[in-house]
């Protein structure tokens, strides 16, 4: 099944030389930047253009590039740290295939939206980390205090729907007599550790870090810490590698974790093994349920490893689907074979089509999931085939139920042109073909 791929960031070059943007965001994002450039350089499918109509307010850029590997980000670091540089580093992860720069502005926004094209950004000045950024909900203050236990859900959604616009949520949490501001300030330096380890192990996507300009000097960031890099790197190359040992057990975070039934009691669990154990259940990904618990990919992971270390859990490439989703499919296409047999039973070819249609359920691999053939309305049973397929150690179940029902009416098309005059079997296939445009996979 095609995608749409992400949208928002694409421009075209024309062959007269022209640039132009593909939508309105990409638009929107370039009309910020309106001035005059200059091409700094041209390589490997790379564009770079350089401001060209006066000094740039915001700083001028060092280094930029991809991210290529867990340890692209580290380096990076390691070399602003060793020359005591000052600026802030950029770092943008791919957005996967699939989302939609309409997907990324809907209410979705709290699920899989932001984990796409996650934007951070983290300050540096006398060997130490200033202040950190991040796009990704889990990284946000509140989450962080929702972990540490200062707030509940409930409460943190309560915050969320009262902050007005030009308030901060630390500020907001101080007035309701939550937190007082040294522990606000704890919890800032805590946010900034965790936007920092996150970036550590980000393995693809790019980078760019600035020298701050006028601009930045003039608008220097609300909140600031100072926590030297090198203890936060050394802590960072113990997380590079315990996650390398997790990915031995783990691919990756698409993997699907489902509680195993009547497992061993788990022992000496923490809070994070708690919160991610209820989640796993079959339907998401480690990456969806990072979002829920606003743990993170490293955390989560984490514990995933622990149970599946203890046996609590197997892990699946995509999610156990649903019963109903199964059922629905084969009732969709049964309206259609329904149709196909009326047609035949007019001319007395029932019992022929159904110990045709028999003989190929058995001979096309299908019979294990459809079972011994079609009952006299040239219906299968939705139950049975839910059955055997939820039991199934298939990927994408409905993808391939999707595919053989595709192929069983075709074949039962075809099978009744033996006992159809030519006009009813032109006029029947326009029908079926028609019907089966209007089922698609959800």
């Amino acid at each position: 099944m095609s995608t749409p791929e992400h949208v928002g960031d694409r421009v075209v070059v024309d062959l007269d030389g022209s640039v132009r943007p593909e939508d309105d965001e990409a638009r929107q994002r370039l009309s910020a930047l309106a001035g005059r450039y200059r091409i700094a350089a041209d390589a490997a499918g790379l564009i770079l253009l350089k401001r060209d109509d006066g000094p740039s307010q915001s700083g001028r850029v060092l280094m930029a590039g991809e991210i290529i590997s867990r340890m692209t980000v580290m380096e990076i670091i390691g070399v602003i740290a060793q020359v005591q540089w000052r600026g802030e580093l950029t770092l943008m992860s791919n957005p996967p295939a699939g989302v939609s720069s309409a997907a990324l502005s809907s209410a979705a926004l709290s699920s899989a939206a932001l984990s796409s094209g996650i934007q951070r950004k983290l300050s540096f000045d006398q060997g130490a980390l200033k202040h950190a950024r991040s796009t990704a909900i889990g990284e946000r203050l509140g989450e962080v205090m929702l972990r540490a236990g200062v707030v509940t859900r409930s409460q943190l959604d309560e915050l969320l729907s009262q902050l007005e616009a030009d308030q901060r949520f630390g500020q907001l949490c101080v007035a309701r007599g939550l937190i007082d501001r040294q522990e606000l300030f704890q919890h800032l330096q805590s946010q900034s550790e965790q936007i920092f380890f996150n970036a550590l192990l980000m393995g693809e996507g790019c980078y760019a870090f600035a020298l701050p300009g006028e601009a930045a000097d003039a608008d220097p960031p609300p909140n600031t810490v100072h926590i030297a890099i090198q203890s936060l790197l050394m802590e960072g190359v113990q997380r590079i590698d315990e996650m390398a040992l997790f990915r031995d057990k783990i691919p990756g975070s698409h993997m699907v974790p489902d509680l195993v039934s009547g497992a061993p009691e788990l022992k000496k669990p923490d809070e994070n093994v708690l919160a991610v154990r209820p989640l796993c259940d079959g339907q998401r990904s480690i990456d969806e349920i990072s979002r829920l618990t606003g743990l993170g990919e490293f955390l989560t992971t984490k514990a995933v490893f622990h149970l599946l270390q203890q046996k609590q859990i197997v892990l699946h490439t995509t999610a156990r689907v649903g019963r109903e989703a199964l059922t629905e499919l084969v009732d969709r296409f049964n309206e259609v074979m329904q149709d196909i047999f009326v047609a035949v039973a007019t001319y007395g070819g029932v019992q022929e089509t159904r110990e045709t249609l028999a003989s190929w359920i058995q001979g096309s691999g299908y019979a294990p999931y459809f079972g011994e053939g079609v009952d006299d309305y040239g219906c299968l049973e939705p139950e049975r085939v839910a059955d055997a397929l939820v039991d199934s150690d298939v990927d994408n179940p409905v993808e391939g139920l999707y595919q053989g029902l595709h192929e069983l009416a075709a074949f039962a098309l075809f099978s009744a042109t033996t006992t159809l005059p030519r006009d009813q079997e032109l006029s029947l296939a326009r029908h079926v073909n028609a019907r089966l445009k209007t089922i698609r996979m959800e």
